[in-house]
């Protein structure tokens, strides 16, 4: 069961950072999301901390034809997330290769709108801080 602070996070994040994702051409419902290229998908996935109280920000690319996981299923571009893709392919937003920690947004004593909203002007910010790393 979703606490009321991770709820109200989400709802902040959908109304204020999925248009920006959408401004460039990412398509899905929260917490993936997908943009298909003619040579690849970008993918984004928000991923919270099991303990509550933050999330980061998980990116990938992948060939646009798909992926084949390791046991042999095969995932179409229209139901890829960014973790199905191996985890030599993806990283953490804020971080230049998969094993750096990337950037935890953090909503813990986030106690009204305001707060949340800061969160959320945090994430834009970081998305565009770091364009160039995914490839927008």
């Amino acid at each position: 069961m979703l606490s009321q602070q991770r709820k109200d996070m989400m709802a902040i994040l959908k109304r204020e950072v999925v248009p920006y994702l959408r401004s460039y051409q990412f398509n899905g419902s929260f917490p993936h999301f997908r943009r298909l290229q003619s040579n690849q998908i970008d993918l984004v996935t928000f991923q919270f901390n099991r303990h509550g109280g933050s999330f980061i920000i998980v990116l990938a690319q992948a060939p646009a034809t798909g992926i084949q996981t390791y046991w042999g299923e095969q995932i179409t571009p229209q139901k890829m997330t960014a973790q199905d893709v191996d985890i030599e392919a993806r990283r953490r937003l804020g971080s230049h290769t998969p094993y750096e920690d990337g950037i935890w947004f953090s909503y813990e004593s986030a106690q009204s709108e305001q707060d949340y909203m800061r969160v959320a002007q945090q994430v834009i910010v970081a998305f565009a801080k770091y364009k160039s790393d995914w490839n927008v």
